[in-house]
């Protein structure tokens, strides 16, 4: 009686078993139907192997340069153009764009990148996309081919057309953008106000003659230049940091003694002197037009009121 009961027993932990078995059995098998192949074997069971970088397969010599015409190769750019463009509205959104490297040069040569983040170069029919260390985007202008590695690590090799589809390519370098969006930092810049100059005399080379202000009453004119005179004065004054000898300045200037003015119709000469401190000439070469200027009133009663003839 024992043995049966000890049969009975052994058999039915055997059939738990078996039906524990086959229950996991089916589990592992539900799983294997809804997960992705690749997130289980890995990329190396792939049916290709993965590509990492495009650099060995493209030329090394350049074969155009700054003196070649640029209708000889600009077309090749058109593809990276598109990734260069949103490349820069992208960092320009973000405010990163002056963090990042940027090179103009004659239309034909232009580069964006940020450290060894990612770079995007176009260089008369050259053009290159790498993130990181690989360049998964280039143009061979000696052989006219596209070479490209997508997000899965599949190589493209195509003859060059302008309508190639960057889509895949802009995605990448986005990613890459984003990634210096959340970890860039922007430098503290400490703003350090400049030393203030003493300026003083160092030299007089041409001494610099002083006019005191108008004395008595001054009137407002409007006078119309004519000629100068025919004696000039010049002056010139060197300056030097009082800190610092090495650093000098120099100031000079210069006009002439008397100005032939029309006033109201009347012609006479005006004297620099009596300008009340105007150390700089009213009058150039440039500058012939009517001028208004404020003039002693014993000048105009002398110099004009007495000449001026009614037109009537």
């Amino acid at each position: 009686m024992n043995n049966r009961n000890q049969t009975i027993a052994i058999c039915l932990i055997f059939t738990v078993a078996i039906g524990y078995v086959a229950v996991c059995f089916c589990d592992m098998i539900s799983i294997f139907l809804t997960l992705d192949t690749t997130d289980i074997l890995g990329s190396s069971m792939l049916a290709f192997k993965p590509s990492f970088s495009v650099s060995p397969l493209v030329s090394k010599s350049r074969k155009f340069g700054e003196s070649s015409k640029g209708r000889l190769f600009c077309g090749l750019h058109t593809p990276a153009y598109r990734v260069l463009n949103h490349v820069s509205k992208a960092l320009l959104d973000s405010g990163l764009y002056g963090a990042c490297v940027v090179m103009n040069s004659r239309g034909y040569h232009k580069h964006i990148s940020y450290e060894s983040l990612f770079s995007v170069t176009i260089s008369h029919g050259y053009s290159a996309v790498t993130i990181g260390a690989r360049k998964i985007f280039a143009v061979d202008e000696n052989t006219r081919t596209i070479y490209h590695i997508d997000s899965t690590g599949r190589l493209h090799t195509t003859p060059y057309h302008q309508g190639y589809d960057m889509t895949d390519v802009i995605s990448q370098v986005s990613e890459a953008i984003e990634v210096l969006a959340d970890c860039y930092v922007a430098p503290v810049i400490e703003y350090v106000e400049p030393k203030k100059i003493w300026w003083t005399l160092k030299e007089v080379r041409l001494d610099r003659p002083y006019h005191p202000p108008i004395k008595g009453r001054s009137v407002s004119v409007v006078a119309k230049f004519l000629r100068n005179s025919k004696t000039p004065v010049r002056w010139c004054v060197d300056w030097m940091d009082r800190d610092n000898p090495s650093n000098v300045r120099q100031e000079k200037g210069g006009w002439y003694t008397a100005y032939k003015v029309e006033i109201d119709g009347v012609v006479a000469w005006l004297p620099h002197s009596i300008l009340g401190g105007l150390h700089n000439t009213p009058f150039t070469h440039k500058n012939q037009n009517a001028c208004r200027l404020d003039v002693p009133e014993w000048w105009v009663l002398k110099n004009i009121t007495e000449h001026f003839v009614a037109p009537f």
